[in-house]
């Protein structure tokens, strides 16, 4: 007698366990996934997805009604043909750009061909404008570059056509061919 019921005690606890794997792997009786229960929330984390995201170890960016903004500390990745920052396939939509002084550099062609692009903002901080950044942004008219930049690499406003006026700090390095040959700069 004693051995069946340690038989039946014994099935019993393996029963109990697969019933809690099965739980525990699977969601069997337990709640539904958030994604499943609401394709609308899923449907909007994917958009949310698309609109923001990393762009360097703790570089952060975000686009909203038009303005990209980037955010964190550290420096932003250097993008190149192969390697398309994160936001080049919402170029066009771009018309403003906003990175915050706790950036310390502006990517190799981060905004590359960001055709609507007419706003930048470039906060005191970063020290850096790396070869190609704004290339082609052809809609720029005039960005005032902040004290803390130091060094701007070649071809960072290449083909910015619409760009007449940089103020930029006097001793400012820069690369062969930062701007279009028609642009006025001005030092403070």
């Amino acid at each position: 007698m004693k051995l069946i019921n340690k038989t039946r005690l014994c099935s019993l606890a393996v029963a109990a366990i697969v019933t809690v794997s099965c739980v525990a792997l699977t969601g069997c009786g337990g709640k539904k996934d958030s994604a499943a229960a609401s394709p609308a929330a899923s449907t909007s984390t994917a958009a949310s997805a698309e609109n923001a995201g990393t762009c360097g170890e703790g570089v952060t960016w975000a686009l909203a009604d038009g303005t990209l903004t980037v955010g964190g500390t550290g420096r932003m990745t250097n993008f190149t043909s192969d390697n398309q920052a994160p936001w080049a396939d919402q170029a066009d939509q771009i018309t403003a750009v906003k990175v915050e002084g706790t950036v310390t550099s502006i990517g190799a062609v981060a905004f590359k061909d960001c055709t609507n692009l007419t706003t930048v903002t470039i906060e005191d901080g970063v020290e850096y404008i790396e070869a190609g950044a704004f290339n082609g942004c052809s809609a720029l008219t005039d960005i005032t570059i902040p004290e803390s930049v130091g060094y701007i690499k070649t071809g960072a406003f290449k083909d910015c056509s619409a760009l007449t006026s940089v103020t930029i700090r006097e001793n400012c390095r820069l690369d062969l061919k930062v701007f279009p040959e028609t642009v006025e700069v001005n030092h403070f």
